[in-house]
């Protein structure tokens, strides 16, 4: 069996990371990592599988790579190049992989429609959360081919790279992820703005690049939030600064799984999250809190840091949570199962 992934972007962010899991844990499989060239391609290569590049994400580039490398399974990392994968695919198995739920899932448009249609010729699909079919206002299309599959965290592999490089500074919070509009680094940024209010020595990483990374960067200033936050940028592996953190907080307008959260629950951090998407299976107020505005999130935070006792208690009851999501052998086999389905499926 050879599975060709597809994917959109050429940096390094969830839906690449869930990629190249499934590639790490499915190593008895040939499989094929495609996308534009980029930082990407050594982040594949170092993890020592084949990177194929195309040139951009469209229909031609893809054909062109499939009648190039003659994958059996074609699998397409969210909607875009889901909807790429099945006009270009001349019949082979297409699975969609759907990492998010965006807001226009919920309404029609150009965007829903699109991706309708190409579950014509889409063989299987793959959410992360029960939230994106729920959502999705063809939901009704999908329901015959929808396996719900959450994300997994390798445990170990976070904690040994936690240990990678030595930060000297501890931070009372922590941001990760891309600054882009669904993981809402502004309104992080908002956050620590009031909790300076109360709190004035409040202190932050954000860890992560991205299309709104100037806009960040002129509200710390324009806010004088300097001194409180520190920015990171993109970092291959971020999980020492994760690890000298307290809190992560995670403002999310949208969100598929909430892998960043796990990864952070694994070490012991307490997660305050908005609780879209997935992040509601993940968090709850055993473990963190779900939290519904700028003044629910100061709230909890100041309770927890303040509350020494009551952090240590979040903090551990976070590591026993994380436990849930980090059974690689069993989503491989899940993996698996939906390749062969798929293979079924085209053969009859």
């Amino acid at each position: 069996m050879k599975v060709l992934h597809l994917l959109k972007s050429n940096r390094f962010s969830g839906a690449e990371n869930i990629a190249l899991m499934i590639m790490d844990v499915c190593s008895d499989v040939e499989m094929i990592y495609a996308s534009p060239d980029g930082p990407i391609r050594q982040v594949v290569e170092n993890r020592n599988h084949i990177f194929y590049a195309l040139a951009e994400p469209t229909i031609s580039e893809v054909k062109k790579a499939i009648h190039e490398l003659n994958p059996d399974i074609i699998h397409a990392h969210d909607f875009s190049m889901s909807s790429i994968a099945a006009w270009a695919s001349d019949g082979i198995p297409v699975i969609s992989h759907l990492h998010n739920n965006p807001l226009w899932l919920k309404k029609i448009c150009p965007r829903s429609i699109i991706y309708a249609f190409s579950m014509l010729h889409i063989k299987q699909i793959i959410s992360v959360s029960k939230s994106i079919e729920d959502e999705y206002i063809f939901r009704n299309f999908m329901k015959k081919k929808n396996t719900i599959v959450g994300n997994v965290v390798d445990r170990n592999n976070v904690m040994l790279k936690a240990k990678e490089y030595n930060i000297t500074k501890q931070a009372d919070l922590v941001f990760l992820g891309r600054m882009s509009e669904p993981k809402n680094p502004l309104g992080f940024c908002e956050i620590i703005y009031e909790l300076k209010k109360s709190i004035p020595n409040v202190n932050a990483y954000m860890i992560g690049d991205g299309e709104l990374m100037p806009q960040v960067k002129e509200y710390i200033k324009t806010h004088e939030l300097k001194n409180a936050i520190d920015l990171i940028g993109f970092k291959s592996n971020p999980y020492p600064y994760l690890f000298k953190s307290k809190i992560m907080v995670v403002p999310s307008i949208w969100e598929g799984f909430g892998l960043a959260a796990v990864e952070g629950m694994c070490l012991g951090k307490t997660i305050v999250c908005s609780g879209v998407g997935g992040l509601a299976d993940i968090v709850n107020d055993e473990c963190g809190a779900i939290c519904n505005s700028i003044e629910d999130f100061c709230q909890s935070i100041k309770n927890q840091l303040v509350d020494e006792d009551k952090y240590r208690e979040l903090s551990q009851n976070a590591i026993e949570q994380s436990k849930k999501f980090t059974d690689i052998e069993r989503y491989k086999k899940k993996i698996i199962s939906i390749y062969n389905r798929a293979l079924e499926i085209e053969e009859n």
